[in-house]
């Protein structure tokens, strides 16, 4: 018998309760998301986690203190135990173990006997994903009970280095406990990459020293009634710091020389290159770009990717570049090419939407791969029939800057440059859901939240798709593809619940994808594992789209 087919006979067998000494046990289960590479069950006795394990860890490591501490505080809030941590020679308990035979810096071996637990990496972070896979293989329903874990070896390690979420805090501002609870999310799916948009038309939600009205008034700007905000610089150290003990790099993005409105409300003393004024007004889209040409321009450019890059200690710096609408190619050009020497300059790697591939991007550059809309033949036809003689001047212009995007992805690798992939047909989960809810309480939010403007996608539609293989324009990406990341765009969402809605479950597909083997993320096996993900996060108070998909636990 294999090992997935071991897996799905305790998956079977491990549902129920059963007595032991000392009152009643669940049974644990790895059947967890993102599905590790290996599972393997042992011959041997179950290791029983009660109120007297303890978990131990290696002395003088600060880090993996913080994981033995992650590591208790995840088993009190699952089952109500207060386990001690502590240095020394491991007993019978859960031991964090540095193991350097680990080849993959974020792989882990988790082994499990009736003798103890040990979660080893090359690395604190593959000791922190290993703890991920033992906190999701115990039962959320485990509250005041002893937990019975399965003799098992796991051998895991993730299938891309990156694996990314953006979230856009400038057409809805989320306070910084809101951020947090979010970050806490992608570590639960073995996320290592939070970009962070932090500016867009709608507004600019980072302080800059050296422009203080950016924040004052580009970060106040009326959005359908919504309240303004912006982080201070502190505050954005302790999203940094948050971040890292989870093991994820925060990667900012100031959207520009587009979207720029919030720049131009702040100081309209710039020079605004769009010549052009349009003659409707189109919901969240303002033509606006920074004149490579203005020296104003570009020392704030300057300045701002100065203060980012000293805010954050990641190698990268997210340009934006993408929808400059209206701005001669020449243009845009020379001022990628001239922002590139400033992130460059600052100790810092250049990261822009696709688009950015058009200008002199070279080797440690990286294009994120997003316009790939499944857009059906016939409602597409129907949509550009049904434009109105007053936007066909705009559409046009928008036709004009996409022409060349099936081309982004093969034109960045022949410079050199990787990909992110972040196609909006797949990983935008800003999607409405088109199958219904098990809910029915859900169908108000359902109704309401996702763009108008794409399909409507099942969740399997949105989980079944090929990284490898779905771009014929990348001929290696083995070699060229860097990682995944999805998108959340936030027209619609007016509060964090709204998020969760739009967020969950669709990031556990998008998650097990960056991790997990292609031959194992098969959908009828996927839907039983996810879930049973449900009462986990019930249990944090995360809201979810119930979709009439899966069966829920």
């Amino acid at each position: 018998m294999n090992s997935l087919s071991k897996l799905a006979l305790v998956l079977t067998f491990c549902t129920g309760m059963i007595a032991c000494s000392g009152g009643k046990a669940v049974k644990g289960d790895y059947g967890v998301v993102p599905l590790p590479q290996e599972v393997t069950l042992t011959n041997g006795n179950p290791f029983v986690l009660s109120p007297s394990t303890k978990i131990f860890y290696p002395e003088g490591n600060d880090k993996m203190k913080k994981n033995a501490e992650f590591l208790a505080s995840y088993i009190k809030e699952i089952t109500g135990y207060e386990l001690a941590t502590a240095t020394g020679q491991p007993g019978k308990g859960i031991s964090l173990v540095i193991d350097q035979s680990i080849q993959n810096p974020e792989g882990y071996q988790l082994t499990v006997s009736d003798n103890g637990i040990r979660i080893a990496g090359s690395t604190d972070a593959g000791v922190f994903y290993g703890i991920q896979t033992l906190r999701k293989s115990i039962p959320a329903t485990a509250q005041g009970m002893n937990v019975e874990l399965p003799a098992a070896t796991i051998n895991d390690y993730p299938r891309f280095a990156y694996r990314g979420m953006m979230l856009d805090v400038s057409r809805h501002f989320f306070p910084v406990d809101s951020v947090k609870t979010y970050l806490d999310i992608l570590a639960l799916h073995n996320q290592n990459t939070f970009h962070w948009h932090l500016s867009d038309d709608q507004g600019w939600r980072i302080e800059i020293k050296k422009y203080p009205e950016l924040a004052e008034i580009g970060g106040q700007l009326p959005n359908n009634g919504r309240k303004g905000g912006y982080y201070t610089q502190e505050e954005f150290k302790d999203l940094v710091n948050y971040a890292n003990e989870r093991f994820i790099t925060i990667i900012p993005e100031v959207d520009i020389p587009g979207h720029t409105a919030a720049v131009f409300a702040a100081y309209p003393d710039f020079k605004n290159a769009v010549k052009f004024k349009t003659k409707v007004n189109i919901p969240g889209q303002a033509f606006n770009a920074l004149d490579v040409d203005d020296p104003k321009a570009m020392q704030f450019t300057e300045d701002v990717i100065a203060e980012l890059a000293a805010l954050a200690p990641g190698n990268y710096i997210h340009i934006g570049g993408d929808e400059a609408i209206g701005l001669p190619h020449d243009k845009f050009v020379r001022f990628i090419n001239k922002t590139r020497e400033i992130v460059l300059k600052n100790g810092k790697k250049m990261v822009g939407w696709q688009e950015t591939a058009r200008a002199d991007i070279s080797e440690g550059d990286v294009i994120q791969h997003w316009i790939y809309l499944k857009q059906k033949s016939e409602n597409s036809s129907k949509k550009k029939d049904n434009i109105p003689a007053e936007y066909k001047e705009i559409m046009a212009l928008f036709a004009e800057f996409m022409k060349e995007a099936p081309k982004d992805p093969g034109l960045g690798i022949s410079k050199k440059a990787k990909v992110i992939l972040s196609p909006s047909g797949y990983v935008y989960l800003d999607h409405k859901y088109l199958e219904p809810s098990a809910d029915s309480t859900q169908n108000a939010e359902q109704e309401r939240l996702g763009m108008a403007a794409y399909e409507k996608q099942t969740i399997q539609e949105m989980y079944d798709w090929a990284p490898m293989t779905f771009n014929p324009t990348v001929e290696n990406p083995q070699k060229d593809v860097a990682g995944i990341e999805a998108a959340i765009w936030c027209e619609t969402i007016t509060n964090f619940r709204d998020l969760q809605f739009l967020l969950m479950p669709r990031l556990a597909g998008v998650a097990e994808k960056g991790w997990s083997k292609v031959e194992n993320t098969h959908w009828d096996e996927y839907k039983v594992r996810l879930g049973a993900q449900a009462p986990l996060w019930e249990k944090a108070d995360w809201n979810y789209f119930k979709s009439s998909l899966v069966d829920w636990k």
